[in-house]
């Protein structure tokens, strides 16, 4: 089979290719899936220039943790799956997966039933992405009638902490350039803001949580009062933690996301009753993944990028 490989830390076009190797057998409590779609995330290009581990992160020169296919063969004790299901998963991350390749090995339980409304492509490019925003907002214990910023409305996770913001009936401030206000607003966001506007940041009303999906981000100094739960997805220095604890936020979180088959498949039923959508940026064949990798390091990116390995998966 196929499988996308690195040679070692450097640019996307110089140590990325696609080689043969052979399929790998399902062991125990595991699924052989036979992949339609991958997504890629910072993280993916992150470790791919770097070519080491970034915390609990693992490098592997066989990338890949989303992916979207058809279940192909099972292990021994997997009763949840059989031959022929459509699937979705974050698999095994921070741990390495390897689904950028024909088939991936995935854990049963990190699997759940894919999204009907969604293609391939957009189940593939969900997971790890829906998870963070998923798992955000329960650290921020977002709930209905709460107000909540998102900072980086319209990026990967900020896309989706939108629309699952808005499902959980809070009430969604999103920043984002004007150009993607539209956008935003057909996300479910209740108000936008363009964030090279100081005076429009500096006049937001306090608000109950808030979402940081983009390096090196403060929220604005009135949206944080006594309580507001400030969770990042890229991390605070220091200094920039004891700022926001100073001001009264409470807590202020970094969060790793973690594989979950269970949270995913409640993010797929808000999929079928049509509240959550994934927007695909762009589409690239596993032989473009150097491309596909150039693209997600541009910093344009208006939703997800997904690799599509199989065309008629």
């Amino acid at each position: 089979m196929r499988s996308a490989k690195y040679s070692g830390a450097g640019p996307a076009a110089e140590v990325i290719s696609v080689i043969d190797v052979e399929v790998p057998a399902p062991g125990p409590g595991e699924v052989l899936v036979r992949v339609g779609a991958a997504g890629l995330n910072p993280v993916d290009v992150k470790i791919r220039a770097a070519a080491r581990d970034f915390g609990p992160i693992r490098y592997t020169d066989h990338p890949g943790w989303d992916v979207a296919g058809v279940v192909a063969a099972v292990g021994a004790g997997v009763e949840d799956w059989a031959v022929g299901d459509r699937v979705f998963a974050l698999a095994a991350f921070p741990a390495a997966a390897h689904t950028l390749a024909d088939y991936a090995v995935v854990a049963a339980a990190d699997l759940a039933p894919a999204p009907l409304s969604w293609t391939t492509a957009q189940a593939g490019a969900a997971p790890l992405t829906a998870l963070t925003a998923w798992q955000a907002l329960e650290a921020a214990e977002v709930g209905k009638g709460q107000r909540v910023l998102v900072l980086g409305g319209a990026g990967g996770v900020g896309h989706l902490a939108v629309q699952l913001a808005a499902a959980r009936g809070a009430d969604v401030v999103a920043t984002g350039s004007p150009a993607k206000h539209g956008l935003l607003l057909s996300w479910g966001a209740q108000e936008v803001v363009d964030y090279h506007d100081e005076a429009a940041l500096a006049a937001l009303a306090p608000v109950d949580a808030v979402i940081i999906t983009v390096d090196d981000t403060l929220p604005p100094r009135g949206a944080v009062s006594q309580g507001t739960a400030v969770i990042t997805i890229t991390g605070l220095s220091e200094a920039q933690a004891a700022q926001l604890a100073s001001w009264g936020a409470d807590p202020v979180e970094r969060i790793l996301v973690a594989a979950s088959g269970s949270q995913l498949a409640e993010i797929a039923e808000l999929a079928e009753s049509g509240r959550v959508t994934v927007h695909l940026d762009s589409q690239f064949p596993l032989e473009e993944l150097a491309a596909a990798q150039e693209r997600v390091e541009s910093g344009r990116v208006t939703g997800k990028v997904a690799v599509v390995v199989d065309p008629s998966v």
